[in-house]
């Protein structure tokens, strides 16, 4: 009797407390059936899922061999057993792998489980070049104790591999239980997998810029890029040019600190996710700037606020960086001595994206200056002068930085179009690329050699398809770009459609970002205009499925319930509930 009472504890709950249970259909489905289907114990669906569909848990898919065994145990993670790490590096990320149970204390056990993680280079820096592979082994070692192994190259590879096991552990009510039988070989398939968020057109809290990390670090992507500047607003504090944010900041609390900036790319760097700053320039740039003056160092930004707008800007405020101004690049070598003192990592950002030469063209110390250097008021005269400030921040960034520079990234925009890629080198810039995919900007970036980051808005911009808010109708690049497009974006099938297929020319898409601009997003809503779409992005630019979205679905419907229940990163919901306890009903049968 003692014995029976402790299966229904470890197992299920009894019949009379709930009329449902969930077994395993003829389609490797877990099917939502009457309790006495299953011998009047209620088994859990996070069970059901664990065994029915091996794998069916797991979001991104993993890469490599796959084997996943057909039965789980009950266990208690505030009970498993560490071994192996040398660092508080990896400490930490064993702290935040044990965080994803804290509200599990109390799971039954069945099993004693030691986790042995073996990295070769716990202090390893993520680059495009890192290895971010891991193999994890599941077995069970005498009759009640379980061996997990991970093995990685690096840190990275590590803690993905903590993030596949936190995946083969499913909880429901109180309970815990976990895969005894598992060999996982994988790799990402691209470096580069991230989210841009703007916290200039509105201010988040660092607690809310964590939670989307959480998400990132959830689903393997190990990009964070941070567009901290912008037009609207400089809530970046720069101790060495501190009326940055006496100008530019909203209010005096909406300003980021050093010590806040290097403890979000703490907590990012111990859940393998990288944090990029971007100072947007020479255009995008607007309030912050405007102390110069005061200062005796003249204009360092022109046609800032200016209206009507649209003559200047691509949307208000306007503000575009005075290249006249030689002062102006005492100011920003400073803002990139500061930001490369909070920021660590091996990439940076630059902008460089809609530029307006209309607004230099309107402004006469911009027009005299180039007049002395001989440059006609046109699109000629006009690159020149913006490829000037480019040689000339590079310089300066390098000199920052002592004498080396980092991945510097530049978006797409005038000067990528073919006929001035030649004012920029393949071998110092990585291109962001947010054109349209059928655009000839893109085959003609690849052919000169350059790495490329898709953003393409067409699939990637996640503040597509909302209303206007600087008129009526909907807004400049909707329609909405749901999860199944953002999947389906594959870098190989749109240059294929341009004529490129050769395989090394393939690998110059390092990978790719989704990008939350927020003129209609802020801290109340924008986690769910993020989330569970960049979980798409994360299983296409990991795992490079040869499948389409609808075999997906399933896994990613349930891995976002999964992060909203148990890990607080409330998304926007994918289905009714209903529809998450019945695996493959809710789709159009003509799909």
């Amino acid at each position: 009797m003692i014995i029976l009472v402790l299966l229904v504890l470890l197992c299920g709950q009894a019949s009379s407390d709930f009329a449902w249970s969930y077994k395993c259909g003829d389609k490797k489905v877990c099917q939502k059936v009457p309790v006495t289907d299953t011998n009047n114990v209620y088994i859990p669906l996070a069970k059901c899922r664990l065994t029915c569909n091996p794998g069916g848990t797991l979001w991104p898919y993993p890469t490599g061999s796959v084997r996943i065994g057909t039965s789980s145990v009950a266990v208690n993670v505030n009970s498993f057993k560490f071994q192996g790490f040398h660092t508080d590096r990896t400490r930490s990320a064993v702290e935040v792998f044990k965080g994803y149970f804290k509200n599990f204390p109390n799971s039954k056990a069945e099993s004693q489980v030691t986790v042995v993680v073996q990295v070769s280079d716990e202090n390893s820096e993520l680059s495009m070049t890192t290895s971010e592979s891991y193999r994890l082994f599941v077995q069970k070692h005498g009759a009640a104790n379980i061996l997990v192994q991970i093995s990685a190259l690096t840190f990275q590879g590590g803690r993905h591999g903590l993030e596949t096991l936190s995946q083969l552990i499913q909880c429901e009510g109180s309970q815990c239980y976990m895969i005894n039988d598992a060999l996982i070989n994988d790799e990402p398939k691209y470096p580069w997998r991230g989210v841009l968020l703007d916290t200039s057109r509105n201010f988040f809290t660092i607690s809310s810029i964590k939670t989307i990390i959480d998400g990132l670090s959830a689903s393997k992507l190990n990009t964070f890029h941070w567009h901290i500047t912008d037009t609207h607003s400089f809530p970046y504090f720069s101790k060495r040019r501190p009326k940055m944010t006496t100008w530019g900041a909203y209010s005096p609390e909406k300003v980021y600190t050093e010590d806040q900036i290097k403890d979000v790319v703490q907590y990012a760097d111990v859940r393998g996710v990288r944090v990029v700053p971007e100072l947007d320039a020479p255009a995008h740039s607007g309030n912050g700037y405007q102390w110069g003056e005061e200062e005796g160092l003249g204009k360092l930004v022109v046609c800032d606020n200016r209206d009507p707008w649209e003559k200047y800007c691509v949307e208000p405020p306007c503000g575009q960086m005075n290249l006249a101004n030689p002062n102006l690049y005492d100011v920003v070598e400073d803002i990139y001595r500061d930001m490369l003192d909070s920021f660590t990592g091996t990439a940076f950002h630059i902008g460089g994206d809609e530029v307006n030469f209309n607004c230099w063209n309107t402004t006469k110390e911009v027009t005299d200056y180039m007049t002395k250097k001989g440059w006609p008021r046109n699109e000629h005269g006009f690159m020149e002068l913006w490829k000037e400030y480019e040689a000339t921040a590079l310089a300066r960034f390098k000199k920052a930085n002592g004498g080396k520079l980092k991945d510097m990234i530049l978006w797409t925009s005038h000067m990528t179009e073919p006929q001035f890629l030649h004012y920029l080198d393949p071998k110092v810039y990585t291109v962001q690329y947010w054109e349209h995919s059928t655009n000839k900007q893109l085959p003609a970036i690849i052919n000169k050699g350059f790495k490329l980051i898709m953003s393409n808005y067409d699939d990637l911009y996640l503040d597509c398809g909302f209303g206007a808010w600087v008129g009526e109708g909907n807004n400049w690049c909707s329609p909405y770009k749901g999860w199944q497009k953002i999947y389906m974006n594959d870098p190989k099938k749109m240059l294929a459609k341009a004529g490129i297929t050769d395989p090394n020319k393939l690998k110059q898409v390092v990978g790719a970002e989704t990008a939350m601009w927020t003129e209609q997003a802020g801290d109340q809503n924008a986690i769910t205009k993020i989330f569970p779409r960049t979980y798409a992005l994360g299983e296409r630019y990991w795992s490079d499925p040869a499948t389409g979205w609808l075999d997906a679905e399933p896994r990613l419907v349930y891995f976002t319930s999964v992060m909203e229940s148990q890990r607080g990163v409330y998304g926007n919901t994918m289905k009714p509930e209903w529809c998450v306890q019945s695996e493959g009903i809710c789709i159009l049968n003509n799909v």
